[in-house]
């Protein structure tokens, strides 16, 4: 028996055989034409692409009723992409003016694209890789006349072993045999991530060069909560998991109870519970999870999709169909949050060296005053039909966020003067992501109407550490002496202005920090809509007297190692204490 590290992408626990998929991807048929010929071949890529168009709508339609049309409208974005021009038109130059053959033209062309999100800082720009991968893939079987492969999977149960799924390839297996995902690459952002967790399956990613010693002839046990894969479990590792996998079962079904409930503790403490999106689909799942508003929505979304700068039109409309979708909660737009690097296509930014430190989000912004005003006028228009928030990434001083509050007031002052509705009120904030802006959260709390922690990158900027680099992974330490001080630093200072203070990062997410952040006193916390109910029950659980204690607690080492050995006897302790209280 030995254990295989990942990346926890869904949560759950299965045990059973693996079953493993080894495929090879279709090759590219390279060829050089004729001047005669080019027009033909043109015709020729235009079939195939009316062919995947009508292919991944038809899968759409034959899985809505088994996903749900939510998840399934993840599939839509393969869509967008054979519409985009950046594929179209670059790939019939390619053939006109290179007289390549489709095949090749269309492989240089992805290619390309691949590399500009490949090479981008943000998780979700990176995921967005597979969904081109997929549709390479589909394009090129068209081109040469393959009929699809589906996958053959087994008719009993398994634990799904391969490299990595396309998100068509995940949604067309529903609910099979299939009692775990485990993947080579991915993320907890990846289509795939997003659509197992709909499906209910447990899956671990991102095990990279492990995967090779699996086969199909392996027993594995899958902890989607920790990211372990245990090869050949034995007797009692096996009945430790069954057992974790019935628990959850019921653990969801007492949750449910909760979620027209508050997040209050037992001494009366309320906390806002909110959640963070990134697509529209999500909306509903936000609501069914009892979700009191959106605390972070991340406006790139639209961008990706269109793949071009859209208009206020355009982005009014989607803000529009989120503000209603969320039926009287409030909804928080983040406005872009991106490097230069990520649409230098549009707007011919320069790729950067470290773009972690360079031309992002405010800066990018307030750089290209167009870009920003277009999104603000349709934010403040989208804040007629609902309550609305807006809050500005990566403040680093005040000088920035007056200078942002001052486009706010010219956009509002265009749209009064063109008569058309808008919300010139609403509040706000900025996002706390930077140690220059938590040093000075007292200047900044004297101007704006709300704070937002954003954790991701106020840790990895306060300890000097790239959060995606493998070699320095382990410094991500959200129970940092600095971190801990940082924040208990920003919320007081926020709460002496008298303004309220949130936190929306992938700490906020984690079940195991519930009780630190309620201790640190914040006012609201936005997580993923899945994890809101756990949250929700540890909060209600909770005393905040026990909350500022064991902050407190935590606060007095001088090490991360020694916070988090003591942050874990807690939880056990607690874990027993219950257990013995309610004699489960």
């Amino acid at each position: 028996m030995f254990t295989l590290h990942g990346i926890p992408a869904s949560p759950g626990h299965a045990v059973a055989r693996i079953h493993r998929i080894i495929r090879e991807e279709t090759k590219v048929r390279r060829r050089d034409l004729v001047a005669g010929e080019v027009e033909t071949e043109i015709e020729v890529f235009r079939a195939a692409l009316n062919q995947a168009r009508s292919q991944i709508s038809a899968l759409v339609a034959r899985l809505s009723d088994q996903l749900g049309q939510d998840e399934v409208a993840i599939l839509d974005s393969q869509l967008l992409i054979l519409e985009d021009e950046l594929l179209v038109d670059r790939t019939e130059e390619r053939i006109r003016t290179n007289l390549m053959g489709a095949e090749g033209a269309l492989h240089d062309t992805m290619g390309d694209l691949i590399h500009q999100f490949d090479t981008l800082e943000d998780d979700y720009f990176r995921e967005r890789v597979l969904d081109l991968r997929d549709v390479e893939e589909r394009l090129l079987r068209r081109l040469q006349g393959i009929d699809d492969r589906p996958l053959q999977l087994p008719t009993h149960p398994h634990v799904l072993v391969t490299g990595d799924l396309t998100p068509s390839e995940t949604a067309s297996i529903g609910r099979t045999q299939v009692r775990a995902f485990v993947l080579g690459s991915g993320s907890k952002t990846s289509h795939v991530a997003i659509l197992a967790r709909s499906l209910g399956v447990p899956a671990v990613v991102g095990l990279g060069d492990q995967l090779a010693i699996l086969d199909n002839a392996n027993l594995v046990a899958v902890d989607g909560e920790t990211g372990e894969v245990i090869v050949e479990p034995d007797s009692a590792t096996i009945a430790r998991v069954r057992q974790l996998s019935q628990k959850q079962i019921t653990v969801n079904a007492k949750l449910e109870h909760l979620r027209d409930l508050p997040a209050e503790t037992p001494d009366g403490r309320r906390l806002g519970m909110l959640t963070n999106i990134e697509l529209p689909l999500e909306v509903e799942m936000a609501r069914a999870a009892g979700a009191e508003g959106v605390g972070l929505l991340r406006t790139e979304y639209i961008y990706f999709q269109h793949q071009t700068i859209p208009s206020e039109e355009e982005q009014l409309a989607v803000y529009r169909e989120i503000i209603d979708g969320m039926d009287g909660r409030a909804v928080l737009f983040r406005t872009l949050d991106v490097g230069g690097d990520k649409i230098q296509r549009y707007l011919g930014a320069r790729k950067e060296s470290n773009p972690f430190l360079g031309w992002r989000g405010i800066r990018f912004l307030l750089a290209n005053r167009p870009l920003l005003k277009t999104q603000l006028r349709a934010v403040y228009r989208a804040a007629a039909h609902g309550p609305t928030r807006l809050m500005f990434p990566m403040i680093t001083g005040v000088d920035e966020l007056r200078e942002a509050k001052e486009l706010c007031r010219e956009s509002c002052d265009e749209l009064a003067a063109e008569g058309l509705d808008h919300d010139p009120g609403i509040p706000v904030g900025i996002m706390i992501e930077t140690p220059s802006a938590a040093a000075v959260a007292d200047l900044l709390a004297r101007e704006c109407d709300f704070f937002s922690i954003g954790t991701n990158d106020l840790i990895q900027y306060t300890l000097a550490m790239d959060r995606l680099n493998s070699r320095v992974a382990y410094l991500y330490q959200p129970l940092h002496p600095a971190i801990l001080r940082s924040m208990k630093s920003i919320v007081a200072e926020a709460h002496a202005a008298g303004i309220t203070v949130g936190i929306c990062g992938e700490m906020a997410s984690e079940t195991k920090y519930a009780e630190v952040l309620l201790g640190l006193g914040f006012d609201d916390i936005s997580v993923h809509a899945a994890q809101l109910p756990k949250i929700k029950q540890v909060v209600r659980w909770t005393p905040m007297p026990e909350a500022e204690g064991l902050l407190a607690e935590l606060m007095s080492f001088a090490t991360a190692d020694e916070a988090v050995r003591h942050h874990e006897s807690y939880l056990e302790a607690k874990k027993r204490r219950r257990n013995e209280g309610t004699g489960s």
